[in-house]
């Protein structure tokens, strides 16, 4: 890679690392992936781990996966994210998912795994070579929380360039739930391409249907993302962000 092409990933990650300061949170990226189940086990009031990023169900470490934490100034536990990277030589998206479905099924829904549909989409059937998978993502809510704040369009990118850095993959994927997809959250993120029907899960004794939309970039998608660091359209969003909370504040008071 051009060092002058080297510098701009680097530029890039130190603004989401000077955004995230903005708000106190400290980034740290860790291959420890024993800490990041403890950390994940720890969080009661979450869902379990997936276990695609859990290493005693899946046996990932360093060489094929990192995450990343955010703390707060006094030390809380208010970010984390995590990549895995797979290698799908001679295999598509759609067989993988289908050949290893019991690691993607989603914590906490009990579903049928022979009835479920892993193909649903055109893309799943051309996502190959090296490819990884991005999820995981979580960041405190509530009243003191981080949502519905611009940092949500610049941790996600965080873990896009560095996984573009380490790997240079073919293909980046995640699975959204519905409404965090028409809500706009993939293209916070920086994911170019969304398509419904992702995974189809069937629940167990029910005909209703658990939706993960497939989210993916490509490798040319990655290196134009990386030209634009988030600066910009986190303030635009923080401007928004607080517009909202003044308006409803008037409203309330009226």
């Amino acid at each position: 890679m051009p060092a002058s092409d080297l510098y701009k990933q680097f530029e890039y990650i130190s603004n989401i690392d000077h955004i995230a300061g903005r708000h106190g949170m400290k980034i740290e990226v860790s291959s420890d992936f024993e800490d990041f189940r403890q950390l994940r086990t720890a969080q009661q009031k979450r869902l379990p781990i997936s276990p695609v990023f859990d290493c005693r169900a899946t046996g990932i470490n360093g060489a094929n996966g990192f995450w990343i934490k955010g703390t707060s100034e006094d030390g809380e536990l208010v970010h984390l994210q995590a990549v895995r990277l797979e290698d799908l030589s001679g295999l598509c998206l759609a067989e993988h998912l289908y050949k290893h479905r019991d690691v993607y099924a989603p914590p906490g829904v009990e579903v049928d795994l022979e009835q479920t549909d892993y193909a649903a989409t055109p893309a799943s059937h051309r996502i190959t070579g090296k490819v990884c998978y991005h999820g995981e993502l979580w960041l405190k809510g509530g009243p003191n929380g981080y949502r519905g704040h611009g940092l949500t369009a610049a941790l996600p990118r965080l873990a896009l360039a560095l996984a573009h850095m380490a790997w240079s993959p073919d293909f980046m994927f995640g699975l959204v739930h519905p409404m965090a997809a028409c809500k706009g959250l993939p293209a916070r993120e920086g994911y170019m391409h969304l398509e419904p029907g992702g995974i189809l899960w069937q629940r167990k004794g029910s005909e209703d249907i658990y939706d993960e939309w497939l989210v993916w970039m490509g490798h040319t998608d990655l290196q134009h993302l990386l030209r634009f660091p988030p600066l910009a359209l986190y303030e635009q969003l923080e401007a928004k962000s607080k517009d909202s909370a003044f308006t409803s504040r008037v409203r309330a008071a009226a």
